[in-house]
């Protein structure tokens, strides 16, 4: 092999390698970015639709459960439609039982384009049988994902 051929050869090899690491950047900067438009949606929808889970009263739980029902996804809205049909229902109107939520802050645990889990930091109050509503401090571990329509919903909620 002639010394041009090597020296070809070493600057195509250095080319080759530049390019694969570009495109590896390239790429890396793209899923970042969508990991951060992610979050950003995910915590907006976090603090819209913890209100919406959480929230129902006993005069207007048909309107209230389907309201429920279209801020969740995956198997997690199966999940949560029956813990509604055989814990909340029976409770808010056994107990003429109305419950709201008020946001104080969401915070991102982890990201990823298609998927954001939040720590939510909430106020709850409940109030029963005609009586004033206590009010509560609480949080949860809300996962949320997309839709089909990239509306992002919940697809987790693990309240402590």
């Amino acid at each position: 092999m002639t010394r041009a051929r090597v020296v070809v050869v070493g600057v195509g090899a250095v080319v080759l390698v530049l390019a694969v690491v570009v495109g590896l950047l390239a790429r890396g900067v793209v899923t970042a970015a969508r990991t951060e438009e992610a979050a950003g949606a995910a915590t907006r929808a976090a603090t819209a639709l913890t209100p919406v889970l959480l929230g129902y009263d006993w005069r207007t739980l048909d309107a209230d459960v389907a309201r429920i029902d279209t801020a969740t996804t995956g198997p997690f809205a199966e999940q949560n439609r029956a813990i509604v049909a055989s814990l909340v229902v029976p409770a808010a109107v056994g107990t003429r039982a109305s419950s709201s939520a008020t946001v104080q802050r969401v915070a991102v645990v982890t990201a990823a384009p298609r998927r954001v889990e939040t720590l939510v930091l909430y106020a709850q109050t409940t109030a029963r049988n005609g009586a004033p509503g206590e009010t509560v401090a609480r949080s949860a571990r809300v996962v949320l994902e997309p839709d089909d329509d990239d509306r992002w919903l919940v697809a987790g909620f693990d309240a402590s």
